[in-house]
């Protein structure tokens, strides 16, 4: 590679170059940061609208979904409920974001939040909840507004501004 370009132009542009190169490793590594915490608030606020009664308190056996279940609410079976209920839980356990942001491109990361995975009983029947009691996208509706607060605290010291 050439000669550093910033120095025949200005004064200390070496100096100027490495920290540009520095700055950019740090806001790269922020980036990443940032997108871990992201993914950290969609997946509790998605997780904290399915927290309800379930619909029924048992299950029988089933080689698709697992053992029998009995949670011995009363009453048995309720006429209503307000939203995808915790029977077994696995459903909520399911709800994760991806281990690493992946690198997109020259300047950017990817990284998602996902409901269920490689297979389980959560895959049978995570779209008709979803579909019956929405709990994705009204969650990740709800931890918008929080999300550009993690970025702006992100970048702001990746790149050592004041508010």
């Amino acid at each position: 590679m050439a000669e550093n370009w910033a120095s025949g132009f200005v004064k200390g542009g070496e100096d100027t170059a490495a920290e540009l190169e520095r700055m950019g490793k740090r806001v790269d590594k922020a980036t990443k940061q940032a997108l871990k915490k992201v993914q950290g608030l969609a997946s509790r606020s998605i997780k904290s609208g399915m927290r309800g009664r379930p619909r029924w308190d048992h299950r029988g056996a089933s080689s698709r979904t697992g053992e029998h279940i009995n949670l011995g609410l009363s009453p048995h079976v309720a006429k209503k409920s307000g939203g995808p209920g915790k029977l077994t839980g696995s459903l909520v356990k399911s709800i994760k974001g991806s281990k690493r942001p992946r690198k997109v491109g020259a300047a950017g990361y990817s990284a998602v939040v996902m409901a269920g995975g490689k297979g389980g009983p959560q895959n049978l029947y995570k779209g008709k909840v979803e579909g019956t009691y929405p709990f994705f996208k009204p969650g990740v509706t709800k931890a918008e507004p929080k999300m550009p607060a993690v970025w702006n605290a992100a970048w702001a010291k990746a790149t050592q501004t004041k508010k």
